[in-house]
């Protein structure tokens, strides 16, 4: 006669319950959203990292020519210059609006430091084809406005700052802070600009900035002359464009002084 086969319980699994379903999808829940944060983290400090050390304007300011010596009637003032690049855009992405142009001229020699507004219709030649500072922010983008206005200018630039705003008094607060730290300390700034430089290189800038002070920046309008073209009998003839005083931003930003 076959035996009847007993049934056993275990005790050491756990029965079904609604509860227990209950609490398994919370915690499910809450690792999917621990996962979401974290990842969301990392994109954004991956994201302000990106700002910092853009190569494309790496590459612009790499591949400008020396700056321009005096004209007749002016000599070099002897003074160690450092020249940065400031543009003011509505946007950091592709197809923004150019809204403000500066060069920030540090005369590293005298302490001091100068800031020159730029038009944005400033008359540009790119390939030999008129067009405006402006213009070719809109069509090329941010970096291709640094050879071009580099070559006008006959100052080559040091360090390129693309911002949303005027970033400068944000910039001069960064001075004394860690390299290490500048991205989780300073993200409402990072998130306002791209920029050539690196961690470092921006916290120079900020301890230079601050040493001076931004109120005392000296301030000035970019001198302007008549864009002229010769014909080929010689005849000389303005354009109706006002392109850059080169001599006479030398003499603004202390590099020339008359002989």
């Amino acid at each position: 006669m076959a035996r009847k086969r007993e049934r056993f319980e275990r005790t050491d699994v756990p029965e079904p319950s609604r509860q227990r379903n209950v609490i398994g999808g919370v915690v499910a829940a809450l690792a999917l959203v621990v996962s979401a944060a974290v990842v969301m983290f990392a994109w954004n400090r991956a994201n302000l990292e990106s700002r910092m050390g853009d190569n494309a304007l790496g590459d612009a300011i790499s591949s400008q020519a020396s700056s321009s010596g005096p004209s007749e009637g002016y000599v070099d003032a002897g003074n160690e210059i450092h020249s940065t690049l400031l543009l003011t855009s509505d946007s950091l992405d592709a197809g923004g609006t150019l809204t403000d142009a500066r060069i920030l001229s540090v005369n590293a020699t005298a302490g001091t430091a100068t800031l020159v507004a730029l038009p944005t219709d400033l008359a540009l030649t790119v390939g030999e084809e008129p067009t405006t500072l402006g213009e070719l922010f809109s069509s090329q983008g941010y970096a291709a406005c640094v050879v071009p206005l580099g070559s006008a200018s006959g100052i080559s630039f040091e360090n390129v700052i693309l911002a949303t705003g005027d970033v400068l008094e944000e910039a001069s607060q960064l001075a004394g802070s860690d390299a290490r730290s500048l991205v989780r300390s300073a993200s409402g700034f990072l998130s306002k600009i791209r920029t050539n430089m690196d961690a470092p290189g921006l916290l120079s800038f900020a301890e230079t900035l601050s040493a001076i002070g931004v109120s005392n920046l000296t301030a000035v309008d970019a001198p302007l002359v008549a864009e002229t073209a010769t014909d080929e009998e010689g005849n000389v003839t303005e354009t109706g464009r006002q392109v850059l005083d080169q001599t006479q931003l030398g003499v603004a930003v202390g590099r020339f002084v008359a002989a």
